[in-house]
């Protein structure tokens, strides 16, 4: 006989999807969390290293990736840069409690949180069998309440407040099908490149957007714009693309530099760095 106990509108599945400061306070004083618990903050890398709960593991994933890790193509351990912590992780993510963070996350019931990279990334974990729960009220509030349990860097000059990648615009973006490379037989309906049931903000900057002074991230359609490429003063363009012409190649105004790969998750696209950051 199957029983299921409720509370108010969240059922006891809902309500024990995650676990309080007091909970994580009292793992940390035992010495038993060390242990047996694997703490991992999906926070950006500079606020990771700002300031984060001690023995935590950063977790941040771009947002250009969150399309991957939606449809499955995305391991969570390639997320992770450091080889120790990677190690770490792989080694005890199916046997110890695995505890996620964010900035602030209060309910799981809030709008939004299911969709979102914390949402999908502790779906991710329960799917692939670990015990992963999220910390109710995220950094913030640990932080507040006990401050002995967190590793500040006094020399870190990043804000603790405003991520660098909202100051490069790259902090909603998103490929969508406006902007495609033509490739998209990777993309399919419910994947987080459409604005209904997707991760992202529905706020999304418009194409091109500014990375730095004088360098843009734009798409197929941007670079076949005459009147886009004059009002930005473009003139070199960098395309990531197999099958996409330079399409004012021949006029003498521009410069490409072509790299033939596809936009997939199994493209390894640290090798064409050195080439590409040299065009630029």
């Amino acid at each position: 006989m199957k029983i299921t106990l409720w509370k108010g509108s969240r059922d006891v599945t809902e309500m024990m999807s995650s676990k309080s400061v007091e909970w994580l306070q009292e793992e940390l004083e035992s010495g038993l969390g060390v242990s047996s618990l694997l703490l991992l903050d999906c926070r950006s890398h500079e606020l990771y290293e700002s300031s984060h709960i001690e023995s935590a593991i950063n977790l941040a994933i771009p947002g250009l990736m969150l399309r991957r890790l939606k449809k499955g193509n995305l391991p969570i351990r390639s997320i992770i840069p450091n080889n120790e912590d990677k190690e770490k992780f792989v080694k005890r993510c199916k046997t110890d409690t695995v505890l996620l963070y964010d900035e602030a996350t209060t309910d799981w019931q809030e709008t939004g949180l299911v969709s979102s990279v914390l949402g999908l990334l502790l779906q991710k974990l329960r799917d692939d069998g670990c015990k992963a729960f999220y910390l109710e009220g995220g950094f913030n509030k640990f932080q507040t309440e006990y401050p002995e349990h967190c590793e500040t860097n006094l020399d870190c000059s990043c804000p603790s407040s405003s991520p660098p990648a909202s100051v490069l615009g790259l902090g909603g973006l998103r490929i969508s099908s406006d902007c495609s490379d033509g490739e998209s037989s990777d993309r399919e309906p419910g994947s987080a490149t459409e604005s209904e049931g997707s991760p992202l903000p529905n706020n999304q900057p418009a194409f091109p957007v500014q990375i730095l002074p004088y360098l843009y991230l734009g798409c197929a359609k941007d670079s076949a714009n005459l009147d886009v490429l004059g009002k930005y003063n473009i003139k070199y363009i960098l395309n990531v693309t197999p099958n996409l012409p330079n399409m004012f190649e021949h006029d003498g105004d521009f410069k490409y530099k072509q790299i033939p790969i596809s936009d997939h998750w199994s493209q390894n696209l640290s090798q064409f760095f050195p080439e590409a950051i040299s065009f630029i």
